[in-house]
């Protein structure tokens, strides 16, 4: 078996992924399920529209949740727990935080934010630019931006590499 580790570094070497349609997005959050071991933060980042949402839902839908995941853009903060009928990830708390409405990081003080990381197994944070020097260095980041045509380029990468 691949330890987390190594997986994560096979998904840093391929890094930047074309993705050429929204099924190719969801793919490779179906992937990532697979990668990410349990304690993980994951921030991502890309312009409005850009497929972070989609990606984390795929995510969150290939750890074995089978619900509705709802992008967390006026809520701020969705979380999920995978059924424990899931043997693999039975158990599993997973939260998707988007900051693009953060006026201040100390935001996230009442957001309860502390709470959140300490009582969610994986959580995924989108626009953490708004979070600022408030937020732990994560174990992925993941950068989404357009390329041509409809295409989109997924960049991953170490934050403790770029430290």
């Amino acid at each position: 078996m691949t330890s987390p580790d190594t997986a994560i570094q096979s998904l840093l070497q391929r890094s930047p992924i074309t993705i050429t349609d929204e099924a190719a997005m969801q793919q490779l959050g179906s992937e990532l399920s697979k990668l990410l071991p349990r304690g993980s933060l994951v921030t991502l980042s890309g312009e409005l529209g850009a497929g972070k949402s989609v990606l984390v839902r795929s995510t969150i839908h290939g750890f074995g949740y089978r619900g509705r995941v709802k992008s967390p853009t006026y809520t701020l903060i969705e979380t999920y727990s995978v059924p424990e009928t899931n043997h693999e990830y039975s158990g599993l708390q997973l939260a998707h935080l988007d900051l693009y409405r953060l006026t201040d990081p100390d935001e996230l003080e009442y957001l309860g934010f502390d709470d959140v990381l300490s009582n969610h197994d994986v959580v995924f944070i989108e626009w953490p630019e708004q979070g600022a020097d408030r937020l732990p260095e994560a174990a992925l980041h993941v950068t989404i931006s357009y390329g041509e045509g409809d295409t989109r380029q997924v960049s991953f990468s170490d934050p403790a590499e770029n430290a």
